[in-house]
């Protein structure tokens, strides 16, 4: 391989603007393309690779061009498998935005063209940036926790109420239609804590049941908060909470040995009755007391904040590790398939919103 990746970004605004100077800032890679209609957020691009100004266009043929080897696709959902599909089909590494698609049916069409495919194709999920997650899926398979009980996650922030005014005011985004989303809250949030929870469980879910309503964004055609109880195949039961007109974080797993809290992405309370623990973020060096029931595990806690997003020398950067996948000849650290996984249990929670019944998942 050339002593340089060449890289075309795919949307340029949103979540992108965040994290472009990893591309900046990686010695084995350079932007060569920026495919933006906003003009805004193509000079904001520009001005990152303010050494190397790369090509800066709307059509996407640019990315399927001889001189592109990676395509790095951040449009909204509805493009990722026209794009996706095309990209790959054109020889380049890809990897695609979360949520992968905005049904099973487009994300099973980018799978398949995935499988074809001798490149590196792979999924951008931000929560592997940090640290702490991948200390809480080495606790689980130390037995820290010991067996899963219950898990939970509340992702919420007030950007639904301000999409919804400006859709009142003759700006609609793409975020409010069903069409070009998939939903609303549920499938733009949810899949970051579905994908955790499976991913350190080691289990899946096998049935789901849930509730999805729109309380207080008008302008957008999707639910702004959103309630699913899912059952894991292990017994365990995980519980999502999502909203676009409040705001809050929280992911937390409760076992039969003690427990794991994070709040905010700052407070981290650790419990558990099975001898310390020293991660890459996370430490624990707790008593054992008496308590009802048995023993308890001494609370402790942590002040844990995330790395930011653009940190190129972050060595779990999610983009860092694809790029570097794609320099070496190795597959996708988060794979298409498993964003598949995340399609299928969001349509499933859909499912059971409209029906008022609880849906199975093969």
């Amino acid at each position: 391989m050339r002593d340089k990746l060449r890289v075309a970004f795919a949307g340029c605004g949103g979540m992108a603007a965040h994290y472009l100077s990893v591309y900046r800032d990686l010695p084995f890679v350079r932007v060569v393309c920026c495919i933006e209609p906003d003009n805004q957020n193509a000079r904001r691009a520009a001005e990152v690779f303010h050494a190397h100004q790369p090509h800066i266009t709307t059509d996407f043929r640019s990315a399927l061009a001889p001189g592109v080897d990676v395509v790095v696709i951040n449009t909204p959902n509805w493009l990722h498998r026209e794009q996706a599909i095309r990209a790959i089909d054109a020889g380049k590494h890809v990897l695609v935005q979360k949520p992968l698609a905005p049904t099973p049916e487009d994300a099973l069409a980018i799978e398949r063209a995935a499988a074809g495919s001798k490149r590196t194709v792979g999924l951008y999920m931000s929560y592997f940036d940090q640290p702490l997650m991948h200390d809480l899926r080495d606790m689980i398979a130390q037995g820290r926790l010991g067996s899963l009980v219950h898990g939970y996650a509340r992702l919420m922030h007030k950007g639904g109420i301000m999409w919804s005014e400006e859709a009142l005011r003759g700006r609609p985004t793409w975020r409010g239609s069903l069409s070009e989303t998939g939903g609303g809250c549920f499938i733009q949030l949810a899949v970051h804590y579905i994908h955790i929870f499976e991913w350190c469980s080691g289990a899946q879910v096998r049935r789901v049941t849930a509730f999805t309503r729109n309380l207080h964004c008008p302008g957008i055609e999707g639910e702004d908060v959103a309630v699913a109880l899912m059952e894991l195949d292990s017994g365990a039961m995980i519980t999502l909470d999502t909203a676009w007109c409040a705001h809050g974080e929280e992911v937390a797993l409760f076992g039969t040995s003690g427990r794991f809290e994070y709040r905010n992405n700052r407070w981290l309370t650790l419990a558990t009755t099975n001898g310390p623990f020293t991660g890459r973020v996370a430490r624990y060096s707790g008593n054992v007391t008496q308590a009802f029931g048995g023993p308890e595990g001494e609370e402790q806690q942590i002040e844990v904040l995330p790395p930011a997003f653009g940190d190129a020398t972050n060595p779990l950067n999610q983009h860092r590790v694809f790029l570097e996948a794609v320099r070496d000849g190795c597959l996708a650290p988060v794979s298409i398939a498993s964003g598949v996984r995340d399609m299928r249990v969001v349509a499933a929670v859909y499912e059971s919103a409209r029906s008022a019944r609880v849906v199975e998942l093969a």
